[in-house]
Protein backbone atom coordinates (compact mmCIF):
# COMPACT_ATOMS: atom_id res chain seq x y z
CA UNK A 1 0.00 0.00 0.00
CA UNK A 2 1.45 3.37 -1.00
CA UNK A 3 -0.58 5.48 1.43
CA UNK A 4 1.98 7.29 3.60
CA UNK A 5 -0.66 7.73 6.29
CA UNK A 6 -0.19 10.10 9.18
CA UNK A 7 2.33 12.89 8.47
CA UNK A 8 3.24 11.61 5.05
CA UNK A 9 4.07 15.00 3.55
CA UNK A 10 6.83 17.40 4.68
CA UNK A 11 4.39 20.24 5.43
CA UNK A 12 2.40 17.91 7.71
CA UNK A 13 5.58 16.96 9.57
CA UNK A 14 6.51 20.64 9.97
CA UNK A 15 3.05 21.47 11.31
CA UNK A 16 3.32 18.55 13.74
CA UNK A 17 6.67 19.80 15.07
CA UNK A 18 5.43 23.39 15.35
CA UNK A 19 2.40 22.19 17.32
CA UNK A 20 4.59 20.23 19.73
CA UNK A 21 6.88 23.25 20.21
CA UNK A 22 3.85 25.44 20.92
CA UNK A 23 2.71 22.97 23.58
CA UNK A 24 6.17 23.10 25.16
CA UNK A 25 6.16 26.91 25.12
CA UNK A 26 2.76 26.96 26.79
CA UNK A 27 3.94 24.51 29.44
CA UNK A 28 7.01 26.67 30.14
CA UNK A 29 4.82 29.75 30.60
CA UNK A 30 2.60 27.86 33.04
CA UNK A 31 5.62 26.52 34.93
CA UNK A 32 6.78 30.02 35.92
CA UNK A 33 3.91 30.74 38.37
CA UNK A 34 3.95 27.14 39.58
CA UNK A 35 7.61 27.47 40.48
CA UNK A 36 6.67 30.16 43.05
CA UNK A 37 4.66 27.55 44.97
CA UNK A 38 6.51 24.34 44.14
CA UNK A 39 10.06 25.62 43.69
CA UNK A 40 12.42 23.49 41.62
CA UNK A 41 9.92 20.62 41.54
CA UNK A 42 7.88 22.57 38.99
CA UNK A 43 10.90 22.89 36.69
CA UNK A 44 11.80 19.23 37.16
CA UNK A 45 8.26 18.33 36.11
CA UNK A 46 8.55 20.59 33.09
CA UNK A 47 11.89 19.00 32.15
CA UNK A 48 10.35 15.50 32.32
CA UNK A 49 7.38 16.66 30.25
CA UNK A 50 9.66 18.32 27.68
CA UNK A 51 11.81 15.20 27.39
CA UNK A 52 8.72 13.06 26.81
CA UNK A 53 7.32 15.42 24.14
CA UNK A 54 10.63 15.71 22.31
CA UNK A 55 11.36 11.97 22.37
CA UNK A 56 7.85 11.00 21.28
CA UNK A 57 7.94 13.60 18.49
CA UNK A 58 11.28 12.26 17.27
CA UNK A 59 9.91 8.70 17.32
CA UNK A 60 6.78 9.63 15.37
CA UNK A 61 8.78 11.56 12.78
CA UNK A 62 11.26 8.71 12.37
CA UNK A 63 8.43 6.21 11.88
CA UNK A 64 6.59 8.38 9.33
CA UNK A 65 9.77 9.07 7.34
CA UNK A 66 10.21 5.31 6.86
CA UNK A 67 6.68 5.10 5.43
CA UNK A 68 6.73 8.26 3.33
CA UNK A 69 6.51 7.98 -0.47
CA UNK A 70 9.96 9.50 -0.90
CA UNK A 71 11.42 6.60 1.08
CA UNK A 72 9.59 4.09 -1.13
CA UNK A 73 10.35 5.69 -4.46
CA UNK A 74 7.83 7.07 -6.94
CA UNK A 75 4.28 5.71 -6.98
CA UNK A 76 3.60 2.95 -9.49
CA UNK A 77 2.62 4.00 -12.99
CA UNK A 78 -0.04 1.30 -13.27
CA UNK A 79 -2.85 3.58 -12.06
CA UNK A 80 -3.30 1.92 -8.68
CA UNK A 81 -1.12 4.27 -6.65
CA UNK A 82 -2.22 7.70 -5.57
CA UNK A 83 -0.61 10.56 -7.44
CA UNK A 84 0.58 13.66 -5.61
CA UNK A 85 -2.50 15.90 -5.31
CA UNK A 86 -0.24 18.92 -4.73
CA UNK A 87 0.86 18.71 -8.37
CA UNK A 88 -2.78 18.77 -9.49
CA UNK A 89 -2.74 15.20 -10.79
CA UNK A 90 -5.91 13.24 -10.07
CA UNK A 91 -5.72 10.67 -7.33
CA UNK A 92 -6.57 7.21 -8.68
CA UNK A 93 -7.69 4.74 -6.04
CA UNK A 94 -8.56 1.07 -6.48
CA UNK A 95 -12.29 0.46 -6.14
CA UNK A 96 -13.04 -1.51 -3.00
CA UNK A 97 -16.21 -2.16 -1.00
CA UNK A 98 -15.42 0.67 1.42
CA UNK A 99 -14.04 4.18 1.22
CA UNK A 100 -12.48 6.09 4.12
CA UNK A 101 -13.33 9.76 3.66
CA UNK A 102 -10.97 11.05 6.35
CA UNK A 103 -8.14 11.96 3.93
CA UNK A 104 -10.39 14.23 1.87
CA UNK A 105 -11.16 17.89 2.51
CA UNK A 106 -14.79 18.53 3.52
CA UNK A 107 -15.44 20.46 0.30
CA UNK A 108 -14.31 17.45 -1.74
CA UNK A 109 -16.62 14.94 -0.03
CA UNK A 110 -19.68 15.27 -2.33
CA UNK A 111 -17.70 14.83 -5.55
CA UNK A 112 -15.58 12.03 -4.06
CA UNK A 113 -18.71 10.16 -2.94
CA UNK A 114 -20.40 10.64 -6.35
CA UNK A 115 -17.34 9.38 -8.23
CA UNK A 116 -16.88 6.47 -5.84
CA UNK A 117 -20.52 5.38 -6.19
CA UNK A 118 -20.27 5.35 -9.98
CA UNK A 119 -17.03 3.35 -9.90
CA UNK A 120 -18.32 0.90 -7.27
CA UNK A 121 -21.56 0.33 -9.19
CA UNK A 122 -19.61 -0.17 -12.44
CA UNK A 123 -17.34 -2.66 -10.65
CA UNK A 124 -20.41 -4.68 -9.63
CA UNK A 125 -20.60 -3.87 -5.92
CA UNK A 126 -24.10 -4.10 -4.48
CA UNK A 127 -23.16 -2.75 -1.05
CA UNK A 128 -20.52 -0.16 -0.10
CA UNK A 129 -19.39 1.35 3.19
CA UNK A 130 -18.47 5.02 3.45
CA UNK A 131 -16.42 5.83 6.55
CA UNK A 132 -17.10 9.42 7.55
CA UNK A 133 -16.20 9.27 11.25
CA UNK A 134 -18.30 9.83 14.34
CA UNK A 135 -17.58 13.46 15.24
CA UNK A 136 -20.63 15.68 15.62
CA UNK A 137 -22.39 14.36 12.51
CA UNK A 138 -21.61 17.04 9.92
CA UNK A 139 -19.78 14.72 7.50
CA UNK A 140 -22.33 11.97 8.14
CA UNK A 141 -25.16 14.27 7.05
CA UNK A 142 -23.18 15.54 4.05
CA UNK A 143 -22.51 11.95 2.92
CA UNK A 144 -26.11 10.89 3.47
CA UNK A 145 -27.38 13.90 1.56
CA UNK A 146 -25.31 12.88 -1.46
CA UNK A 147 -26.40 9.25 -1.11
CA UNK A 148 -30.10 10.10 -0.83
CA UNK A 149 -29.99 12.07 -4.11
CA UNK A 150 -27.99 9.51 -6.06
CA UNK A 151 -30.05 7.25 -8.37
CA UNK A 152 -27.56 4.39 -7.93
CA UNK A 153 -28.40 4.12 -4.20
CA UNK A 154 -31.35 1.98 -3.20
CA UNK A 155 -31.05 2.17 0.62
CA UNK A 156 -28.77 3.64 3.31
CA UNK A 157 -28.28 2.90 7.00
CA UNK A 158 -25.67 2.99 9.76
CA UNK A 159 -22.97 0.34 9.60
CA UNK A 160 -23.19 -2.42 12.20
CA UNK A 161 -21.02 -1.87 15.30
CA UNK A 162 -18.26 -4.16 14.02
CA UNK A 163 -17.99 -2.17 10.77
CA UNK A 164 -17.95 1.37 12.14
CA UNK A 165 -21.37 1.86 13.72
CA UNK A 166 -22.62 5.43 13.32
CA UNK A 167 -19.15 6.43 12.07
CA UNK A 168 -19.86 4.74 8.74
CA UNK A 169 -22.81 4.51 6.39
CA UNK A 170 -23.77 1.44 4.36
CA UNK A 171 -25.26 2.13 0.95
CA UNK A 172 -27.05 -0.61 -0.98
CA UNK A 173 -26.73 0.01 -4.70
CA UNK A 174 -29.31 -0.73 -7.37
CA UNK A 175 -28.84 -3.83 -9.50
CA UNK A 176 -26.88 -3.47 -12.71
CA UNK A 177 -29.07 -3.83 -15.79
Amino acid sequence: MNDPGFLGRPEERRAYVVTKLAVLAGAAVLTVPLSHWLGTRAWLGFAAFAAFILLSTAGVLAATRKRSPSAEGPPPANGTGAADPVDGDPVVLPVEDSLDLHPFAPAEIPSVVESYLEAAWAAGFREVRLIHGRGIGVQRERVRSVLSRNPLVREIHDAPPGRGGWGATIAHLVDRR
